[in-house]
């Protein structure tokens, strides 16, 4: 049977005591082995059910049905919450894809970055202006590369 990998469970470990308190290799072992029991033991039962209603694919209705049999009905208001935090993360993650795929948002970066560009590149000659008039012999050496599109 696999495992789980060790230092995504410290760090889950760490997250939930707030880094206050430090846990034997012991400890991190057994939340191994408990967390690695626990997915068995659910999905089995998700499976079991899954198959006695005819279906080929186990769904989320499955996990709780299975979390119910398993007489564990005190944590569905809290997976469920956890449920509802993933998909919102789920959520903005694919209006973020969706953005950077479209034509007018991409525009719009690629006018940024241009002003950008052309703030820079007025702040650099201002400072060579400022070293000049104050006597100093230090130029700065900031060199701004343009495709040849970009000079056009």
């Amino acid at each position: 049977m696999e495992q789980l990998p060790k230092a995504t469970v410290q760090q889950f470990i760490k997250s939930s005591t707030n880094g206050d308190m430090k846990c034997s290799n012991e400890f991190v072992t057994q939340v191994m082995s408990m967390a690695r029991e626990y997915i068995q033991v659910v999905s089995d039962q998700a499976n079991t059910i899954c198959l006695e209603q005819g279906k080929k694919t186990i769904s989320g209705e499955f996990f709780y049905k299975a979390i119910s049999k398993l007489k564990l009905d005190s944590q569905i208001p809290h997976l469920k919450e956890i449920e509802e935090e993933i998909k919102e993360e789920v959520n903005v993650k694919n209006q973020n894809r969706a953005r950077f795929q479209d034509e007018e948002h991409l525009k719009q970066l690629e006018e940024q970055q241009k002003q950008l560009y052309e703030k820079a590149k007025l702040e650099n000659s201002k400072n060579m202006i400022d070293d000049e008039e104050f006597g100093k012999s230090r130029k700065l050496n900031i060199q701004f590369e343009q495709d040849d599109e970009d000079q056009q």
